[in-house]
């Protein structure tokens, strides 16, 4: 069984409550066994952590991650590479422009040098029929076929 008050308990036995809440909890706790031995094990588990051991690490800590973000500060502000260099500009200029004449290239293509192709009418509008081909219908209106097309 629990207190719906056992939320509290550790911030009373941290001394953290403002001096009002910590005497109406004080009130609280008189009248309630179940708040009493729960403070009470929070207590026990408070002096037991206190008796542990601290380790020692054997090194610097602190120092050790300073130097760490010291070392990724300087790689973080070394002057860029030559324009030219190896692992430089020239690279990614290069691999843009391809990709940039080619795109040029390929759209000329696509448009056909300029040039219109003749293509039948009820050909180009069977493009956006609303049932692809060997679709079925959801509406029997939907699949009417249109005036001129065969």
């Amino acid at each position: 069984m629990t207190c719906p008050r056992h939320d509290e308990l550790s911030a009373y036995a941290d001394l953290v409550m403002k001096p009002g809440e910590r005497a109406r909890f004080d009130q609280h706790l008189q009248a309630c066994p179940i708040c009493q031995l729960q403070l009470e094990d929070l207590q026990v588990l408070r002096q037991g952590l206190r008796a542990l051991p601290s380790p020692t690490l054997g090194f610097d800590l602190a120092s050790r991650l300073e130097d760490r973000l010291r070392h990724q500060a300087q790689r973080r502000h070394r002057p860029w590479p030559a324009l030219w260099g190896g692992s430089g500009w020239m690279s990614t200029g290069l691999t843009a422009s391809v990709a940039l004449v080619s795109g040029i290239w390929l759209g000329g293509l696509l448009l056909g040098g300029g040039t219109a192709v003749a293509v039948p009418r009820a050909n180009m509008v069977r493009v956006f029929d609303p049932v692809p081909p060997g679709g079925l219908c959801a509406a029997a209106e939907l699949c009417r076929l249109s005036k001129g097309m065969s």
